[in-house]
């Protein structure tokens, strides 16, 4: 039995409990002597109702989505990438990623999903480094159409911003503007050079300032 399947348990076996001692004190002296108990049985409720959908029915919802169905007698597939939203909704990361890797082998040239890879080791891994590689690594795997290839080089710029690596951010920028000349990426990529130029200008000037300052001291 995984942990996963023993964290459901639990959480149902919560959920019954709190249902049983809400519906076992409701219109009991001590309640009706405490105007607040019902109050407070609603908001458990509330929240245990909720934490129950997140951890337990939404995944299962994802799952049916996904699960293949049947008509005229031909199969559907199962969409990972809904698949891959309820598994991120119920905190299941590695869950998420492992179904859109799935995406990515069916779909090869689709960008999204080595995106949200990227997404989820950048904000949930906490580990920009990992994110920029996965990206660097499926850029450099094959030919992507225009489109998909500057999304992705977009991608690892937003992460070095977030980073604060404005260096790498912009040489990513320039490589956009000469592998896409005339294009709007290639325009979208300059106007964020512009920005990026502006902020290093900024960042230099408070920087001279505050040296300025310490000499002055």
């Amino acid at each position: 039995m995984n942990s996963r399947l023993i964290t459901q348990i639990c959480l149902i076996g919560f959920f019954i409990l709190a249902v049983l001692w809400v519906a076992g004190n409701w219109g009991s002296e001590a309640w009706e002597a405490n105007p607040i108990m019902p109050l407070i049985s609603v908001i458990v409720l509330a929240i245990c109702g909720g934490v129950f959908f997140v951890m337990v029915i939404l995944p299962k919802l994802g799952d049916a989505v996904g699960t293949a169905m049947y008509s005229s007698g031909e199969e559907v597939k199962a969409d990972g990438s809904m698949r891959a939203v309820a598994r991120m909704a119920s905190g299941d990361y590695d869950g998420a990623i492992d179904e859109y890797k799935k995406v990515i082998a069916e779909k090869p040239g689709d960008p999204f999903p080595v995106s949200e890879i990227a997404k989820i080791y950048a904000e949930k891994f906490k580990d920009p480094n990992r994110a920029l590689t996965y990206l660097q690594a499926h850029l450099e795997s094959h030919e992507w159409a225009e489109d998909n290839a500057a999304f992705l080089m977009f991608r690892i710029v937003d992460i070095h911003m977030h980073e604060h690596h404005l260096d790498e951010a912009k040489d990513i920028l320039e490589q956009v503007v000469g592998n896409f000349p005339g294009t709007r990426h290639a325009a979208n990529a300059k106007h964020k050079i512009n920005e990026l130029e502006q902020l290093q200008f900024k960042e230099l000037q408070a920087q001279r300032a505050k040296q300025s300052s310490q000499g002055q001291a």
